[in-house]
């Protein structure tokens, strides 16, 4: 199973950009996940108080109808160490 792994904002800021699909394909080994992950990316918008984005691969669960053995989740983390866990923004790409 990959691993978790994280993408400065900086980085993700044009999700056009070869090397961010290249980066995002080395740590997911997969063209599907890549398109799948950058548009969730896309989702976050151009939210500045974000800093990275980590992304966690997981199984998918019971009754999930899928052809990837892995999805991922991907979590902003703000920039502002002050924010709580609750509040740091979540989403799954699908």
């Amino acid at each position: 199973m990959p691993n978790v792994f994280s993408l400065a904002w900086s980085h993700c800021v044009d999700l056009t950009d070869p090397s961010l699909r290249a980066e995002i394909e080395a740590h997911t080994g997969s063209e599907v996940a890549v398109d799948s992950i950058l548009r969730s990316l896309g989702r976050f918008g151009d939210d500045p108080s974000i800093e990275r984005f980590e992304l966690t691969p997981r199984k998918p669960g019971r009754g999930e109808r899928t052809t990837n053995p892995v999805s991922w989740s991907i979590r902003a983390v703000r920039a502002s160490d002050s924010l709580p866990q609750a509040e740091v923004a979540e989403g799954t790409p699908d």
